[in-house]
Formats: C-alpha cells, structure tokens, sequence
C-alpha cells in the first residue's frame, strides 16, 4: 500500500453536531495529504430543517477550507445502515463519524449502534467525540498485542506516518504477563521496529502488561499527545480489543480512534509485511 492509492475517498456520516464537525475537519486534515474527495452524508430521520441547516454549514466550512465537500441526504432508514450502503456502493477508503452528538444521530450512535458501523464496514473507520482533543496527528499510537493479525494496522500506520510527516508511538500491550505473552507481543514490537527504521519513519517504542488494555491504551495516547489510536476490530486475541473492549475504545476514547479490520482487501498479505 502506498499513499497514491490510500483514502482517495473519504466519507463523513454528518449530522451537524460537535463531534460530527470535528469529524469533518479531521477528514479535511487528511484529504489534504492524500488529494482525496469527501462526501459528507446526512440521514434524514424525520420532517425538520436539520438537513438544511447541515448543508448550510458544509457550504461554509468547504469554502473556507478550499476543499470541496460533495452532500449526500439520504431519507429514512437506520443510519448505520444507510452510512455502511454508501460506503460499499460508493467504494469509500475511509468513513469518518462523531460517535456522539446532542442532535441529529445522538439516538442512533449512542452504545453498541455506533459500533455497528466500524463492524460492519470494509474500509477503516476513525471514530470522534465531542470532548475529543485537538491534538493533530503528528503523534499516532500503534498498539500491538498478543495476536497474529496485530501487525495488519503497521502498513496503514507507515503510510499515514509518511503522508502526515507524524511519528508512530509502538505501544506493545497485554492483559497477560505471562512469558508467552511477553515474547509474543516483544517479537512483534521489534519487526515492528525494523519494518519503520526501513521506510524512515520516526517512532518511539513503549510496553505495559498485565493492564487493562483500553485503559493503558488511552493513557499512552495522552501521554504522547496523539491525534489517532490505531486498532484492529473484532480480530484481537481473546478479551483484548473484542467485543467490549473494542466497543469501550470506539465510544470513550478522547483521542481519535482508527478501527481496521483484519478483513481490509487493501491489507490481504499484510500481516506479515
């Protein structure tokens, strides 16, 4: 994977609320670096004027930022399934969404709904909050664990790291410290290592077992002041990012949160650089 062929088309499920406007201005933030295109959606959930005063808003923001943002309404429907449609039908690289919000979605993304669409979808989801922090993305972590397809997020991360000019924070992480645990998830830091030293990239290497790994995650990332927390959805090793954990992460983190999945067809191959 390279940077001439990574999120050529960024969707943003949009609803005008805070996290929502974070969410576009992060999708902003990366199109410029990619030379990507950006469709904003809006689910129409019943009669009132709040499609209108969203486009009114996006007319405003894309002007100021030069950037031209296409808009989409769709009528009716669940929004997470009317968001994963247009992803697929649209061949969408990458969805952006505010995971939380006081109006327009609030109903639909709050708890396991928001989650549905970073479960649902092919391409990689960064999901937002309102209370997110306004840290750029110039510091990114890299969590690995204790699993055979941790190390799919690595080739996302180098490019991301290359087109942002960001330094990668490789976090090693487990619940367990057993000995296994340890060499397991050391061996995968140190290729980890190797496969960034190769490509140039800036990176610092960290460590924490036996924790409770969201919260070790989320921890690092603040002290590291990242603007984006990498993980991979659904696949982890047992109880580390599935189910709630993942879940935890999506909905509460304060900093960014991307979600790839092991099933990415532009990771096929990658797990092993």
């Amino acid at each position: 994977m390279d940077k001439e062929k990574a999120f050529k088309k960024i969707l943003v499920a949009f609803d005008n609320s805070e996290s929502s406007r974070k969410a576009m201005q992060k999708a902003c933030d990366i199109a410029e670096k990619f030379n990507s295109s950006i469709t904003a959606l809006f689910v129409t959930t019943d009669a009132n004027k709040q499609f209108e005063d969203a486009k009114t808003f996006l007319e405003q923001f894309s002007t100021a930022k030069g950037i031209e943002v296409e808009i989409e309404e769709m009528k009716g429907g669940k929004v997470y399934e009317q968001v994963i449609k247009m992803e697929k039908s649209g061949a969408f690289q990458l969805i952006l969404i505010g995971a939380h919000g006081k109006s327009g979605f609030i109903q639909s993304w709050i708890g396991s709904n928001a989650f549905r669409v970073v479960s649902s979808s092919n391409c990689p989801v960064i999901t937002i909050q309102e209370h997110t922090s306004e840290s750029t993305f110039k510091n990114i972590v890299v969590p690995l664990a204790d699993s055979n397809t941790t190390r799919q997020k690595v080739p996302y991360a180098a490019v991301l790291a290359q087109a942002l000019g960001a330094t990668l924070h490789i976090f090693g992480v487990s619940k367990s410290d057993s000995n296994d645990a340890v060499n397991h998830v050391t061996a995968y830091v140190r290729q980890t290592e190797r496969y960034f030293m190769e490509r140039n990239i800036k990176y610092t290497v960290d460590s924490a077992f036996g924790v409770k790994v969201p919260e070790a995650c989320i921890e690092h990332a603040k002290k590291v002041d990242a603007g984006l927390l990498l993980i991979m959805t659904e696949t982890e090793s047992a109880g580390v990012f599935m189910d709630s954990y993942s879940q935890q992460l999506v909905n509460t983190s304060p900093i960014p949160v991307m979600s790839i999945h092991s099933r990415d067809t532009m990771l096929t191959g990658a797990a092993g650089y």
